[in-house]
């Protein structure tokens, strides 16, 4: 049981945050190359060098490719790679656009047409960078990501009360009454009619009765099909017996289960 409310912890936490908007407050540091892929040599004119002196001074905590520490190289994907093209420059003009693009390779971020009319390229690729770099200075940047990990250690502690509260469970004899019409006789008859759950629906409508730390769902014969445990995320369930969750989406309930096969979640009618 441990072990199954451990993996479906996991299983909740990328539901929840699995899904997050591409801004860069949600990005703990940024990457940057030691060679941009215009350039003929390692830092060449002093550009990635420069990029990274400019993201520290502005508040972002930036790193070289090479030199990213052993801690963070578990969470690649809370990095953003810097990217810089000079595609757009004319004869006249030298342009410098910055991408910062996530783990995917999707972007994130692209600052202004950065321009320089200086004709020595070294100076003209410093202005240039300049210029296209104060789209970022001018964000006031902060990692949300704290407030997640935060987040994280609530569901966790919450995942602790549960196993202990699933103890005491097993060692009641009786479950909580549904409205003086349902007493299961023993703890092994609960046990089954949980162990047994239907992963089709179908239009069955099944109702939640609260009980001291969650909800049973029963149907209309009434009977209890189902045990649903809070948790720190609004809307989304532990279910007793399985590693799966219930949760509501756009205004429906759904029922999600993880058992190492990849399945589509299945809508649930309940009435709360």
């Amino acid at each position: 049981m441990f072990k199954k409310l451990i993996f479906t912890l996991s299983f909740i936490l990328i539901s929840v945050y699995g899904i997050a908007q591409k801004d860069i407050n949600n990005y703990k540091y940024i990457i940057v190359p030691k060679k941009y892929e215009f350039s003929k040599s390692d830092d060449q004119y002093q550009l990635n060098s420069l990029t990274k002196f400019l993201f520290n001074k502005h508040g972002y905590q930036v790193y070289f490719t090479d030199e990213i520490p052993e801690n963070l190289k578990s969470e690649l994907c809370n990095g953003l790679k810097v990217e810089l093209s000079n595609t757009k420059s004319g004869m006249f003009k030298t342009k410098l656009e910055m991408t910062l693009k996530d783990c995917y390779d999707a972007v994130v971020m692209t600052s202004k047409v950065g321009e320089s009319r200086l004709k020595t390229y070294d100076k003209a690729y410093v202005e240039a960078l300049r210029n296209a770099f104060e789209t970022f200075q001018n964000i006031e940047y902060k990692y949300s990501g704290d407030e997640k990990d935060k987040e994280a250690e609530v569901v966790m502690t919450e995942t602790k009360v549960v196993v202990a509260k699933t103890k005491d469970l097993e060692l009641e004899k009786k479950e909580p009454t549904l409205e003086g019409t349902f007493k299961p006789e023993n703890k092994k008859e609960e046990k089954a009619v949980v162990s047994n759950i239907s992963t089709t629906f179908k239009n069955e409508k099944y109702y939640a009765q609260e009980i001291s730390n969650g909800f049973q769902l029963v149907n209309s014969e009434p009977r209890v099909v189902m045990i649903l445990f809070n948790t720190a995320a609004e809307n989304v369930y532990l279910v007793k017996g399985k590693s799966a969750i219930v949760f509501k989406q756009d205004g429906f309930w759904y029922y999600s289960e993880n058992n190492g096969e990849l399945k589509e979640q299945e809508s649930i009618n309940i009435k709360f």
